[in-house]
């Protein structure tokens, strides 16, 4: 059988991953944010996973010594997609469930939408803010220099836990991890927990007041002033530009 069985940490992964593990009687490693193969002592080459703990305080290295198979569950965003290999040929095996109708508990009587979800992997810019907004009433100037820029809104926990936005849009360890072609972090210290969900975007700019900001070290271009004075300017000249 196989070594390593990951699953997407969806609605359906995280309730199918533990019942699978279970049967199997091995050991299942929810929400990593990392994975990578090593030696592990005397157990030959064995699957590291790395997730959030302690509240998102703190990264635990989880390993499974003895059982088979290793299982996870992994977060969306968090795989860099590799290239693809033409001369690749995958074998896909196709099984057919044989579900009894009382085996059924639950039903879905009728669906309804979020009028404007939040979704990260689609959005090529994102504009985030943090607890240096200030405040919800404030936090209405990420949403305006997000839609003249046609991008997604994200927030930081600090952001989220003072109530300035709503949780679907914290990134970070404990939120979505992601990867735009350009990240605005406003009012963002950048803690270890939110450059984990967003480090790897392809062009990070920081505006914030405090210039030794660590999210600076990471930005591919900072702006030390005030969010309330940069982005109302920043506004005014991309409608001058689209004039």
């Amino acid at each position: 059988g196989p070594d390593f069985v990951l699953f997407g940490a969806t609605h359906t992964g995280r309730d199918v991953a533990p019942l699978v593990a279970s049967a199997m009687k091995t050991g299942l490693t929810a929400d990593c944010t990392q994975l990578y193969v090593d030696d592990f002592k005397d157990s030959g080459k064995i699957l590291y996973q790395v997730r959030p703990a302690f509240g998102g305080n703190i990264l635990a290295t989880i390993v499974t010594p003895e059982h088979r198979p290793i299982m996870s569950t992994v977060r969306e965003g968090v795989m860099r997609l590799p290239e693809q290999g033409l001369d690749r040929k995958p074998d896909i095996t196709t099984f057919k469930a044989k579900v009894q109708p009382e085996w059924i508990r639950s039903k879905f009587l009728s669906t309804v939408a979020k009028a404007s979800p939040v979704n990260f992997q689609t959005a090529s810019t994102i504009v985030s803010g943090g607890a240096g907004v200030g405040s919800r009433e404030n936090f209405k100037l990420i949403f305006d220099l997000a839609h003249a820029l046609g991008a997604e809104v994200g927030a930081s926990r600090a952001a989220v836990d003072f109530g300035f936005v709503d949780k679907e849009r914290q990134i970070g360890q404990t939120g979505s991890v992601v990867r735009p072609k350009l990240y605005i972090a406003c009012g963002i210290s950048g803690s270890v927990q939110h450059r984990a969900g967003m480090e790897d975007s392809a062009k990070i700019v920081a505006i914030n007041t405090d210039p030794d900001a660590p999210i600076f070290g990471i930005a591919h271009m900072g702006i030390v002033g005030d969010m309330k004075e940069v982005i109302p300017t920043m506004i005014k000249y991309l409608k001058e530009e689209a004039e």
